[in-house]
């Protein structure tokens, strides 16, 4: 399984760059990679831009996109281990994740630091707990 999660995960930048202008000449040319394959997008925070780009590139691969605007479709997700769920979040990441495995191929999510907890923030918290509990190769949005 392979993760996008920061430009240190690509070997090469300039090989990236390169395929990017490749699709931008021939925005079809691979438009069957992805049939029968299913794109899950999660946002956490709001974004016209990269929703339509991404969800407009994934169709160009002949996927199927399903989004899902968490902070207006869904419950809080609880993301610390350990915690009682008593309070505002309705349920914990670990389920909701792999639930979202169950149906999905690639999960994209969008994601900005929460700006209170710095270690959290830099961790990358939010999206780490997707990658350990989907099961499925991790898209940063």
């Amino acid at each position: 399984m392979k993760h996008f999660l920061s430009v240190h995960d690509v070997k090469n930048i300039d090989t990236l760059a390169g395929e990017a202008i490749a699709y931008k000449e021939n925005r079809f040319k691979d438009k069957l990679v992805g049939q029968g394959k299913t794109l899950g997008m999660i946002f956490l925070n709001p974004s016209m831009r990269t929703r339509m780009s991404t969800q407009i590139a994934a169709r160009n691969l002949g996927m199927e996109v399903i989004v899902f605007n968490l902070d207006k479709e869904g419950w809080q997700l609880e993301f610390a281990d350990g915690v009682v769920m008593n309070g505002d979040k309705a349920e914990h990441v670990k389920e909701a994740a792999a639930v979202m495995g169950q149906y999905v191929d690639i999960l994209g999510i969008r994601t900005f630091p929460g700006l209170v907890n710095k270690n959290d923030d830099y961790s990358e918290l939010v999206i780490n707990q997707f990658v350990k509990y989907t099961g499925k190769p991790v898209l940063s949005l």
